[in-house]
């Protein structure tokens, strides 16, 4: 008995000593590999980002509303006079109505007649035309008070000697409709001239979720009009606009105008990114900032060989680039277009380090080092 406890315990403690030092022999041969993997690779900071290209991202909307506040400060209001619409309450004065006693046209038939006022208030209808005594129905559908004034002063010199007459607009009652990504979307009447940036002020400015255009849709004389306002140009130029440069935001609207401000564009970024998903495309991005907006590349992940897919016409485009050229300044940064799928891929060999690798380190109490860092 005692004799094979003697053959036992030798043979139990030659094979411990054989595995540990298979152990660390494998952990010697994989850090030897894995040093050489990393002086191999050029160290290029990988954009876990942020100072540099975060700087540039911001709250778009904030901006741009901060931009439209501005511009309005700067401009005055506009030069073009209130333009007479549907439902608006009209007070027409006829200031020399000739007005006759009997004992006057006995006594002296020339100077019988003395001068009257006489005042209706009229309601525009939906067609624009209102109705006036000796005249009938007469459009003013677009007209300006003093415009109407003219008109009226021709159409009842026939009637009146020198006829003097005032327009007055005692009600406004037109309406335009604003949509789209604002913070107060609706239908909002006018009180008198109101250009494009005092209807966005009305409707709480642009959310985030905005793009870069507000639309303007009128029916004009030809019939459809549209416009198109670059709110980026005018965020980037805020301090450098004023009344006459100003171009369509100050713009006078018309009684029935559309203003439409689209929803952004959305890219789209998944892979070794730290927030991969859905992102909305509310200013220009350029890759390494779209990365940003996503939380950076996963360092210990991340492969330089970057994919973007790109919708061209019934079918998606794959542009490949390389990150760490773009990082290192010797590639272009892209431009990153509505419905961009940015995939950045896991490197085989990172995974492996960060997976395996570090979770046998770990058991002897040493970090793996990274390729690349």
């Amino acid at each position: 008995m005692p004799e094979r406890i003697q053959l036992r315990y030798p043979a139990k403690y030659e094979l411990r000593s054989m595995l540990h030092f298979i152990v660390h022999g494998m952990r010697l041969t994989i850090a030897l590999a894995i040093v050489l993997m990393a002086c191999a690779s050029p160290t290029i900071q990988p954009p876990t980002q942020t100072a540099q290209a975060t700087k540039g991202i911001g709250s778009s909307a904030a901006e741009i509303n901060a931009a439209l506040a501005t511009i309005a400060t700067q401009t005055a209001l506009p030069s073009a006079d209130y333009q007479i619409g549907p439902e608006d309450l009209l007070q027409i004065t006829l200031h020399n109505i000739p007005e006759a006693t009997s004992y006057q046209a006995q006594s002296s038939p020339i100077a019988s007649y003395r001068v009257t006022p006489r005042t209706v208030t009229l309601r525009v209808s939906q067609q624009g035309m209102i109705t006036l005594p000796l005249l009938g129905e007469i459009r003013v559908l677009g007209s300006t008070s003093a415009g109407l004034e003219q008109e009226l002063r021709n159409r009842y010199d026939k009637y009146i000697y020198n006829p003097d007459v005032g327009v007055l607009v005692a009600e406004y009652r037109q309406r335009v409709s604003v949509m789209g990504s604002v913070q107060k979307p609706g239908v909002f009447e006018l009180s008198g001239p109101k250009t494009v940036i005092d209807i966005l002020a009305m409707a709480g400015g642009v959310t985030e979720r905005a793009g870069t255009q507000v639309h303007i849709y009128r029916q004009g004389a030809k019939g459809r009009e549209s416009y198109v306002i670059d709110l980026l140009v005018l965020a980037s130029n805020a301090r450098l606009i004023n009344a006459d440069n100003a171009g369509l935001i100050t713009m006078p609207v018309q009684a029935g105008d559309v203003i439409n401000v689209p929803l952004a564009g959305t890219f789209f970024v998944d892979g070794a990114v730290k927030s991969p998903g859905p992102y909305p495309l509310a200013r220009r991005y350029s890759l390494t900032m779209a990365l940003a907006t996503a939380g950076g590349v996963d360092r210990e992940l991340y492969s330089s060989d970057i994919s973007i897919f790109r919708r061209q016409g019934s079918g998606m485009e794959n542009i490949s680039l390389d990150l760490d050229a773009i990082l290192a300044g010797s590639a272009a940064d892209p431009q990153i277009e509505a419905d961009d799928v940015i995939i950045v891929p896991i490197s085989g060999a990172r995974y492996f380090v960060k997976r395996f690798v570090g979770q046998l380190f770990s058991m002897g109490g040493i970090t793996p080092p990274i390729a690349g860092s």
